[in-house]
């Protein structure tokens, strides 16, 4: 069933058009403050495209364009006032320096003719949007399918209180999958039941799944671990309920209750406005880097290309975030076909490098290209370096946390290759996997900027590997 689902593009468009009206409201109220007439001057427009494009930065910035139906009025009305506090408070800083006059006064007087405005026009737009996104909710014209994992009696208590309390939510419990086998508890005939956990991705795709609550017993943890586990790699929402013991401990996020107690699992995830700033610095370092690095690139082409026969790029598909495939950039390091005979970890004095591979690899010349594939938004500049299928179903196999490493990008470097560098074997990458985990639990724009620093130390002292 299609759905008439606000696009948060209409959060853009609103904040295009309010930063038009408050910029022809602001040169309006400055006629009124100087006291001149009120007429177009030749920098208006120039003025008025780079006061939407900073406005509409800001917004990004703080985290405003994500899902409209998943946004509270309250977080709304805060996260609107910081950033018009900021954003006008820039602007009166930039005419202070920019013409400084012995009476200031004047700029005050224009920095609350622009602050009110900006404010009260910026909140007015989203609050109307959120209204009618709650409407759409209430009404069920807009609805967001649940899978509730749990068995007995503890997950047909908490549907009877689900189904009671979140009638206007839009979330509609339409799958159950029982952990135990256990049928003494009847669920609705429109509610499908499954009882395999391992179809739990199977469930997600055929259902449109976007929301799964487990209600598994405190007592299950390891269940509980593998339910997440199982998840890591699918983009959905995931919440657990809870006892008075999580209340008391303060563990539920109060941001994320409907009707109900849950816990929001988002362990690992920056957010939004930490995702949205690193993902600037990713673009902007990469671009950069592509220009200052680029004699340096084409220098290392025309060897590679010189070196030995074959081709100057290897193209390799890789597993990315949540599972999804891309194809991974390298200057190729080793002879034409090295992987002929199938999958092949590389060691330190494997005869497949040529003279030219082991010294691009010693300066991790080789990785250069996959500035593109941050660019392209596939990889990050810090994450868990991307490996390939074949290697992942062969560690889960042995270690099933490893998925938990697909719940960020991978990076051009990461915590695991400045502790341990690269993985010549199974073992080595399994040894390697507890620094990614670590990195993915204590992510952070600082604990990024900490691994670059290093790794760039470690590849000009030459110690790549």
């Amino acid at each position: 069933m299609k759905q008439p689902r606000i696009h948060i593009s209409w959060y853009i468009i609103i904040d295009v058009l309010g930063a038009t009206l408050t910029w022809i409201c602001f040169y309006f109220l400055r006629t009124v403050i100087y006291n001149y007439q009120f007429y177009i001057p030749p920098g208006f427009y120039p003025g008025a495209i780079l006061y939407i494009i900073g406005w509409v930065s800001f917004h990004f910035l703080s985290g405003a364009y994500t899902d409209v139906y998943h946004k509270s009025a309250v977080i709304e009305f805060f996260r609107t006032l910081i950033v018009s506090l900021i954003g006008c408070t820039g602007l009166l800083f930039f005419f202070i320096l920019k013409n400084p006059q012995q009476n200031n006064f004047h700029y005050y007087e224009e920095f609350y003719s622009l602050l009110i405005p900006v404010f009260f026009i910026t909140l007015l737009s989203r609050l109307l949007l959120l209204r009618i996104a709650n409407k759409q909710l209430k009404q069920k014209k807009v609805f967001f399918n649940v899978l509730l994992v749990g068995a007995g009696k503890n997950a047909y208590q908490f549907f009877e209180s689900f189904s009671n309390t979140n009638s206007n939510s839009g979330y509609l419990i339409t799958s159950f999958l029982n952990t135990n086998g256990n049928k003494n508890y009847i669920f609705p005939d429109n509610i499908k039941k499954y009882n395999d956990l391992n179809t739990i991705h199977q469930i997600i795709d055929s259902n449109a799944i976007e929301e799964v609550i487990i209600t598994v017993e405190k007592n299950e943890r390891e269940l509980l671990t593998t339910i997440l586990r199982q998840l890591s790699d699918k983009d959905v929402n995931i919440k657990i309920t809870v006892d008075a013991a999580d209340i008391i401990s303060g563990s539920v996020n109060a941001s994320n209750v409907m009707g109900v107690p849950l816990i929001d699992v988002h362990s690992g995830l920056l957010p939004s406005w930490q995702k949205n700033i690193k993902r600037i610095l990713d673009i902007v370092i990469a671009f950069v880097a592509l220009i200052l690095l680029s004699p340096l690139l084409v220098y290392t082409a025309f060897r590679t290309k010189f070196s030995s026969h074959g081709t100057i790029f290897f193209l390799q598909e890789r597993i990315g975030y949540k599972g999804k495939t891309f194809i991974i950039y390298k200057f190729r390091s080793m002879v034409e076909n090295a992987e002929k005979q199938g999958p092949m970890l590389s060691s330190n004095n494997d005869p497949r490098i040529t003279y030219w591979g082991k010294t691009m690899r010693k300066w991790r010349l080789d990785e250069l290209p996959q500035l593109w594939n941050i660019i392209k938004g596939e990889m990050s500049l810090v994450g868990p370096r991307p490996e390939r299928k074949f290697y992942i179903d062969e560690i889960v196999l042995q270690h099933p946390e490893y998925k938990y490493l697909l719940k960020v990008k991978p990076g051009l470097t990461s915590w695991g290759m400045v502790k341990f560098g690269y993985a010549s074997t199974l073992e080595e990458m399994i040894q390697r996997m507890p620094y990614d985990i670590m990195y993915i639990e204590n992510v952070s724009i600082v604990l990024d900027l900490k691994i670059m620093l290093q790794s760039i130390s470690i590849i000009l002292s030459g110690k790549g590997k």
